[in-house]
């Protein structure tokens, strides 16, 4: 019988998002993220953010960073700031970020007004947005409590997404869930977040779950059983607080203004958007170490360190890496081992790839 041969390679597929693009607790650790793709995610994104006061949370977090760190995780949160004092364009080492623009949020003033107000931003249809030839290409809107409504309600929310994603392919749109509100798993929030979720899974979408981050602390302890809300109160306690006092001086717990909310909260979704641009701008995540290959007289077997924070796994395959690892051989799993059995005539070199999955 021929030999196959097998190389290991500890590569993953850059934006091989199996389902979905979820940005959640587990993508808070920014110093996993490589400086140069949260650069790059500067030169390319134009991004805007619309929201209220809950989805100020993020933006909050931001600016704790940037004061830690000017250069690498400076922005422009006004549309005043593309050009700068001598009309020059912003440059590709401040990622433009319009805070506020366009005004509203996904459930104000109703359930589809700020799908009108994106699509008038994006062709500039009333001429107020005359800088954006220069270019918006990604759009995000949070909402503000009015998540935990009727299953009707979120089909329209995903609906006029499609529709916008359709109309302008050119441009990223982020989803998101609703924040905390208290009524625990059980709740309509979590059930209307669900269906969030799992539409985002289905149909490949990138997803800011705003409520994942709000029900774990840093430590990977879950609150949302015990019915936490967006203060990060949950049944016997504060979790943030708590966290916080067993942690004194920690960069999560810097005070900031943080609305509705802990400095905890923001801080972490601050990180977690950065982790989010950093995985638009072709981040693949933290690859699996130690990735191995054995045969064990009938199969092919694959073994790797767990990924802090993945909640799978997916092992990919190809003929030649050149032209990338396009052969889904498991869909995913959570394990850190994979086998397969030998082909009975195996003729051709075979490379592996395995990617963890947030």
């Amino acid at each position: 019988m021929k030999q196959v041969l097998i190389i290991t390679m500890m590569l993953c597929c850059a934006n091989a998002w199996s389902q979905g693009l979820i940005i959640g607790h587990n993508c808070t650790d920014i110093s996993q993220v490589p400086p140069a793709f949260i650069d790059s995610a500067k030169a390319h994104f134009k991004c805007t953010y619309g929201h209220t006061s809950h989805g100020s949370q993020i933006v909050s977090g931001m600016q704790i960073m940037e004061n830690n760190d000017p250069v690498l995780f400076n922005f422009a949160s006004d549309r005043s700031y593309y050009l700068y004092g001598n009309g020059e364009p912003l440059p590709d080492s401040v990622l433009s970020f319009w805070d506020y623009v366009p005004e509203g949020d996904l459930g104000n003033p109703d359930y589809s007004t700020w799908a009108t107000r994106t699509d008038v931003m994006l062709s500039n249809s009333d001429g107020a947005y005359d800088i954006y030839p220069h270019g918006r290409n990604f759009v995000m809107w949070s909402w503000c409590g009015q998540a935990a409504t009727s299953e009707a309600n979120i089909n329209l929310y995903l609906s006029l997404m499609t529709t916008l994603e359709n109309n302008y392919p050119d441009v990223t749109f982020i989803y998101m869930t609703g924040h905390l509100n208290g009524t625990g798993e059980t709740g309509t929030l979590h059930l209307r977040n669900e269906q969030i979720r799992q539409y985002c899974r289905d149909n490949n979408k990138v997803l800011f779950d705003f409520a994942d981050i709000e029900s774990y602390d840093p430590d990977g302890d879950y609150f949302l059983d015990l019915y936490a809300t967006d203060n990060c109160d949950y049944t016997g306690g504060n979790w943030a607080d708590e966290w916080c006092a067993e942690h004194p001086g920690d960069p999560l717990c810097e005070t900031c203004s943080c609305a509705h909310s802990r400095p905890l909260n923001c801080n972490l979704k601050g990180r977690a958007f950065w982790w989010m641009m950093a995985r638009l701008a072709g981040w693949t995540g933290v690859a699996p170490q130690n990735l191995t290959v054995s045969y064990d007289g009938s199969d092919i077997v694959l073994n790797w360190d767990e990924v802090p924070g993945a909640v799978a796994y997916q092992v990919l395959s190809s003929d030649n890496p050149d032209t990338g690892f396009t052969e889904d051989l498991t869909g995913t799993f959570d394990g850190t081992s994979w086998s397969t059995p030998l082909p009975a005539a195996p003729e051709l070199a075979k490379f592996y790839c395995v990617t963890a999955v947030y």
